[in-house]
């Protein structure tokens, strides 16, 4: 990971390194093992180093391999090995000790903008061309690395963080109001694509190329997963051997360090094989054991605590536990991101983020999760109504009769199950679209009640058009492999994403992401859905891939009971909130111009005796008033 930046000043005006310098300063904790600027007339890029790899280490960007072309990578770019041949099958020699920004700049020599297509990995870069007074803007596939634009008539801009782009004089420093009111009701989080919590500021979208010169733009989406391509094996010990050789692979890349790699670990099948995987090729090669990050109940009866236990019996790992208790002894490392994030929503997630300093205080910078686990390698139960469409009904009442197994705590019956999923298999298109747009409006007052906006401040950023926008983006799906890749694409796996990265990013860590591997989305989407989910059990070829690197007991555990309102509710408690009572006016007029403030002392009256819900929506109250507290009295100076 590294801090990337970069100006072009389109009307011509000089680009001033002092510029490019605060810009890279403001992101000192993203690329804290050194800074550089360069710049060349109306252009200049500058970077901040995190050496996670042993090429990092040798890397000195900005870079160029002809004094023409530059660039500033955030990358770690895969399967070096495959792109070396197709460079040099095109006349390209590229030298052994090669950086990951050096194989970008000759992929860009062979292939141009065209060069993205060829790079798999997670990466962010920008190109500055300069025999054709371009620049390129570069994302990944599924947006693992984050990068913010502001462009004018005169000015483009780009940074991997918010704060760095505020520093940079003619972009305003302005609250997008709309972005408060996502942030409270909470699904809006997933509105879009490029909206930030700042005016004129975005986004750039996830496998977007964007080429900039001083007379326009061009956005150009080099990638997408393909719902017809179909993966076929003729036996299911090949379907195995497949998934597993894809999905080591898919680890094993992410292994990539100059020193030691961590890793969460949950209850999960997700992190779980991860962990198994990763410990056994590092116990293979003679490298250290693995560390290991995770959140366990205070009560060893729990079933995600059992099955955590169960996983660390195996060999090779170094657990680090941690329980809602030790979360106080963590909070001062906890709190000051609260306020100084760019991104209010990078406020709830308190267990990755007490993750995540566990593994600062013990010196590592890279960690890998299980991030999207839940949707490469299974359907969640929608193939169900695929089943039914396409005239299965024996096969679909099996499987709903193991869903509801599956989740019998939620009383899930096969029956209720089935009948859902008949809703949604004879439901036209025209329906579903219909049936958005006449309960829009009852939908629109729910979330403002629910979430204690004010009606002035509903009427000021139009909450109605919000949701207007969010249900347009909204996908209706005739296959399962379109609907799986409507749920690998849609823009709440992208937000995700991006709150980790962020938060992270904030203590010096790289998130690594083996489930996001192109390779391995591409080869689950091309399954049939049998290989997803048999029964009660999701995720059932993963499961099978792992005999012999899992104990049994955690390949084939159930879904856990979630322990995040445990470590909410600590938090809450280190942080010294009072269920019943917020105090308002630490944010000066701010907060009560937005929320509707009687509604939500009478809520948080009514939920005394409640256990968690009230505990959330408090905490989300009272960071926003910290929040505000700060970013609006920088954004009136």
């Amino acid at each position: 990971m590294s801090a990337i930046a970069a100006l072009f000043r389109r009307d011509g005006a000089s680009v001033e390194q002092s510029e490019l310098q605060r810009m890279v300063d403001a992101m000192r904790r993203r690329g804290p093992d050194g800074q550089r600027v360069w710049s060349d007339g109306p252009v200049g890029l500058g970077h901040g180093a995190l050496f996670t790899t042993h090429e990092a280490e040798r890397e000195t960007q900005p870079c160029s391999l002809d004094g023409e072309v530059w660039i500033t990578a955030d990358a770690r770019i895969d399967g070096w090995d495959d792109l070396r041949r197709a460079l040099e099958a095109k006349g390209r020699q590229v030298p052994r000790d090669v950086t990951d920004a050096d194989l970008i700049l000759h992929a860009y020599a062979v292939w141009g903008e065209a060069c993205v297509e060829h790079l798999i990995g997670e990466f962010a870069f920008v190109i500055w061309d300069g025999r054709n007074q371009q620049m390129l803007c570069v994302r990944d596939h599924m947006g693992n690395r984050s990068l913010y634009v502001h462009m004018t008539d005169s000015l483009f801009a780009v940074a991997s963080d918010v704060g760095a782009l505020l520093t940079v004089a003619g972009i305003p420093n302005r609250i997008n109001e709309g972005r408060i009111a996502d942030y409270l009701v909470g699904y809006l989080e997933g509105i879009d694509f490029t909206s930030t919590f700042f005016e004129g500021i975005e986004r750039l979208p996830p496998a977007i190329c964007r080429i900039v010169t001083r007379d326009g733009c061009r956005d150009r989406k080099y990638w997408a997963l393909d719902p017809k391509r179909e993966i076929r094996f003729n036996t299911d010990a090949e379907y195995i051997q497949a998934f597993l050789d894809v999905f080591t692979k898919a680890v094993s890349d992410r292994l990539r360090a100059s020193d030691r790699v961590g890793s969460m670990l949950s209850g999960g099948i997700d992190s779980s094989s991860i962990v198994g995987v990763a410990r056994s090729i590092l116990r293979d090669s003679g490298r250290p054991p693995l560390p290991t990050f995770s959140a366990i109940s205070e009560d060893e009866t729990d079933v995600e605590t059992q099955v955590i236990r169960a996983a660390l019996m195996m060999d090779h790992l170094d657990p680090h536990l941690l329980k809602p208790s030790g979360l106080a002894e963590l909070y001062p490392e906890m709190e000051p991101l609260y306020t100084e994030t760019h991104d209010l929503f990078d406020t709830q997630m308190p267990i990755p983020q007490a993750m995540y300093v566990m593994a600062r205080r013990r010196g590592l910078k890279v960690v890998l999760d299980g991030v999207a686990g839940d949707l490469v390698t299974t359907l969640g139960g929608n193939h169900i109504r695929f089943l039914l469409r396409s005239g299965r009904i024996w096969e679909a009442i099996i499987e709903a009769r193991g869903l509801s197994r599956l989740h019998h705590r939620f009383n899930e019956s096969t029956w209720k199950t089935l009948l859902t999923s008949a809703k949604a298999a004879i439901a036209p298109e025209w329906y579903g679209r219909m049936r958005m747009r006449t309960t829009r409006p009852r939908r629109v007052e729910a979330a403002r009640k629910e979430a204690f906006i004010h009606p002035d401040f509903a009427k000021r950023i139009d909450l109605e058009s919000r949701l207007r926008q969010f249900d347009a983006q909204q996908m209706f799906t005739r296959t399962q492999r379109e609907d799986h890749v409507r749920r690998l694409t849609h823009t709440f796996l992208t937000v995700g994403l991006e709150r980790y990265d962020r938060v992270a990013a904030f203590y010096g860590i790289e998130a690594r992401h083996p489930y996001h591997d192109v390779r391995l989305m591409e080869f689950c989407v091309g399954l049939d859905w049998s290989y997803k989910d048999q029964g009660r059990w999701n995720k059932a070829l993963n499961r099978r891939a792992v005999a012999g690197l899992l104990p049994d007991d955690v390949r084939w555990a159930l879904p856990r009971m979630n322990l995040s309102n445990d470590f909410w509710e600590a938090r809450d408690q280190t942080a010294c909130l009072d269920k019943t009572h917020l105090d308002f006016s630490s944010s000066s007029a701010g907060l009560a111009t937005r929320i509707s403030v009687k509604e939500a002392k009478a809520h948080l009256h009514r939920v005394a005796a409640t256990p968690h819900v009230g505990k959330a929506r408090l905490w989300i109250l009272h960071a926003m008033s910290c929040w505000l507290f700060v970013h609006d009295a920088e954004s009136n100076r």
